[in-house]
């Protein structure tokens, strides 16, 4: 399966006729986690990491998947501060992977092997 991100989400805004009210407000209705996804991909590539991959199993589904000193590491992307990841722990229980990133728009912390990240600091991931 593929999915498709454009090279920048001011294009995306701009295709998705996305008012510029809408934006001022942070109002986004149901284009808020595509968005934060195609931002993070955007970030991602614009830092090196060239081949973007992802998980799905049932009804699971991982962002993205990077590969950090010889280990898989999942990164879910949460486009609000509900960060429930019911798809993250899924992937912890299968894979052990060892460390975890969540993306979304609560400050840093960390729980156990999950740290949770600003979605702007996506880039320094």
């Amino acid at each position: 399966m593929f999915k498709l991100f454009l090279f920048d989400i001011g294009l995306l805004g701009a295709m998705l006729e996305f008012p510029v009210q809408s934006i001022q407000k942070q109002d986004y209705g149901m284009t808020k986690g595509y968005l934060a996804e195609n931002f993070v991909a955007q970030e991602f590539l614009a830092n090196g990491k060239g081949d973007l991959y992802s998980w799905t199993e049932r009804n699971s589904e991982i962002e993205f998947l990077l590969y950090v000193d010889d280990r898989i590491v999942p990164v879910e992307v949460k486009s609000g501060r509900r960060t429930q990841a019911k798809s993250l722990q899924q992937f912890l229980k299968k894979y052990s992977p060892g460390k975890a990133y969540k993306l979304s728009a609560r400050p840093f912390s960390r729980k156990g092997l999950v740290s949770d990240i600003p979605l702007y600091l996506a880039g320094k991931l």
